[in-house]
């Protein structure tokens, strides 16, 4: 959870401090919210063991599913920089969702949710927006 904290100090949070609790089985929970990049965020990390090779990232309500335990504090840093991008994708013409696309080094991660308006998406959200 340090690089995670790290990365929101360097996006300019003062009060980077992730809450971090045990829950069944062994696994984790860990989750911040306030203010970044001009919105209210809410970032959840969880793992199945306190050395997990790969944690999911609740972010709002986007969900990333296996992401290397140590790409999560770049995860946090290239979306809140503007280094991440948001697209909208259509599947059969009826059909369609926001896609939020991270690199990170050698891999990219993603999380897909169903689309909105542009006056619905947080100020971080509009600023990853393309096409």
């Amino acid at each position: 959870m340090t690089q995670a904290e790290a990365a929101l100090e360097s996006c300019g949070v003062q009060d980077a401090v992730f809450e971090q609790r045990d829950v069944e089985g062994g696994s984790w929970f860990a989750d911040w919210d306030g203010a970044l990049a001009g919105s209210d965020v809410y970032i959840g990390v969880m793992g199945g063991s306190p050395g997990a090779e790969s944690v999911r990232i609740l972010l709002d309500d986007w969900t990333f599913e296996d992401v290397a335990a140590g790409d999560v504090g770049e995860l946090v840093s290239r979306v809140f920089s503007g280094r991440a991008t948001l697209s909208r994708q259509k599947f059969l013409r009826l059909f369609s969702s926001h896609l939020l696309e991270v690199p990170v080094g050698p891999s990219s991660y993603s999380a897909e949710r169903n689309v909105r308006s542009d006056d619905e998406l947080a100020p971080w959200e509009r600023a990853l927006t393309t096409g």
